[in-house]
């Protein structure tokens, strides 16, 4: 009986596939079949499950294990840093080879630990994997169609601290849905783009997560987030490619895969100063425009995405790490630049110095229009504080003749240091791994200048 039907199972394959442009192999036991109307996999032993038709053949199978239909799907890659995913598992996982057609225009592929880099004939990314999320830079724009199975489970897995996650969903989902009731998160933001979700500070700009893309996702613990199954099939939005326009005097902004959120509470925008429609960016030591965002109210929370260095290019794009925060105001209606001198909150550890991944919040806000160096007042930060032994100083103002005393806890100067002139904002760098721990500082002297601070070496 067996012999008979396995017969009418391969004759009426051999009818489909005469109209085929394209077809594989048939296992002995089972197999794949692509036709010009028709795909299927099968294996025999298993009860009736479905029934197939292409053109005018129909087949019912006697003996058929549930399928898969091979799906594809299309990955937009825009010009620039972004993030990619897929919520599907490719069949071709070869990362070389999904993206040698688009040799010209890929720059770079990497997770939150590997990465392809084509030009350098690097790649420990070796084979896609749909768990994961990509942060990706493209030359020119690109499309990558993948063709694959549907995952089993759109769960994602959080270690604790930052994440990559991909989208494990075909439509989109508002970010939300998928966060909600998980208490060790922290924060949800694009990869090179402006747009996050900080429930600490009830901001949403994100909105949702996007199928295709790929997000940065802070938490305090390891865990596990769904993505919530899809009510019907819904247009992906391009929106979170597009960026603010620029209405202000300053730099178009690169938007790279190293960022910094600094959160502004409105009750800290209340008395400062601030009105509706100024435009607050943050600045680098050579007064890069590295990050802004448009005042559109009072009464909510906002938050500046500042963007870092790109180290694939030549030329510096945005904060190093250490490098001092600095803001200006724009005000358009009088085409007037404020100053913005800020206090940073201490809960956050990173406050006022620039880390890939950092995040800080505003504590104080105030304008001043006559500048800086003009009042007389000097910034000072060191991070990290306590270290190793391996710290930065980092100043708003560099006098050009200062000098630096270390000393120990009982005054005693150790080393002197002298930076000489410096861009106001830049970090300068202290090795002092080899000193014993304990609690030493550092004494800032210049004409007219002494400040000392605390430098813990544990």
């Amino acid at each position: 009986m067996k012999k008979s039907i396995l017969f009418l199972i391969v004759f009426a394959f051999a009818a489909l596939s005469s109209q085929a442009k394209a077809q594989q192999v048939i296992a002995s036991a089972g197999g794949y079949y692509e036709g010009e109307n028709i795909s299927l996999s099968w294996t025999l032993g298993e009860p009736v499950t479905e029934t197939f038709s292409a053109g005018g053949v129909i087949l019912t199978q006697g003996f058929q294990q549930p399928y898969n239909f091979y799906i594809q799907q299309i990955l937009n890659i825009p010009a620039g840093w972004s993030g990619v995913s897929s919520y599907i598992d490719p069949m071709n996982k070869g990362v070389e080879g999904i993206f040698t057609p688009y040799e010209n225009d890929l720059v770079i592929l990497a997770s939150m630990s590997e990465f392809y880099y084509p030009v350098e004939n690097v790649n420990t990314i070796g084979n896609w994997d749909y768990h994961d999320g990509y942060k990706i830079k493209a030359e020119n724009e690109f499309n990558v169609t993948l063709t694959g199975t549907r995952i089993p489970n759109s769960s994602v897995n959080l270690a604790d601290g930052w994440n990559l996650i991909p989208v494990l969903s075909s439509c989109e989902v508002p970010v939300e849905n998928v966060f909600n009731g998980f208490e060790p998160l922290e924060i949800v933001k694009q990869v090179a783009g402006p747009y996050l979700y900080w429930p600490e500070y009830n901001i949403n700009t994100l909105e949702s997560l996007v199928p295709g893309k790929a997000y940065f996702v802070a938490s305090s613990d390891a865990g596990t987030v769904s993505y919530p199954a899809c009510a019907k099939s819904t247009p992906i939005n391009k929106w979170q490619d597009s960026k603010p326009s620029n209405f202000t005097p300053w730099n178009e902004l690169q938007y790279t895969a190293s960022s910094h959120a600094i959160a502004f509470p409105s009750n800290v925008l209340a008395g400062s100063g601030i009105k509706i429609g100024d435009i607050i960016g943050a600045f680098t030591p050579e007064g890069l425009c590295a990050g802004r965002i448009e005042i559109t109210n009072l009464s909510s929370n906002f938050a500046i995405m500042a963007f870092g260095n790109d180290e694939t290019t030549t030329t510096k794009d945005g904060f190093e790490a250490g490098e001092m925060l600095q803001f200006k105001a724009f005000r358009p209606e009088g085409n007037e630049e404020i100053n913005v001198i800020v206090e940073f909150n201490p809960s956050l550890p990173q406050q006022g110095l620039f880390v890939n991944q950092g995040m800080s919040a505003v504590k104080t806000l105030k304008l001043d229009s006559i500048g800086l160096e003009e009042s007389g007042s000097i910034l000072t930060e060191i991070y990290p504080n306590p270290s190793h032994g391996i710290f930065t100083l980092t100043m708003s103002s560099w006098p050009e003749k200062m000098q630096i005393h270390l000393m120990d806890a009982s005054g005693q100067i150790i080393k002197t240091f002298k930076p000489g002139s410096k861009l106001n904002g830049s970090a300068y760098a202290f090795n002092m791994s080899d000193l014993p721990n304990g609690v030493y500082f550092l004494k800032l002297v210049d004409s007219g200048y002494l400040e000392i601070k605390k430098v813990v070496i544990n």
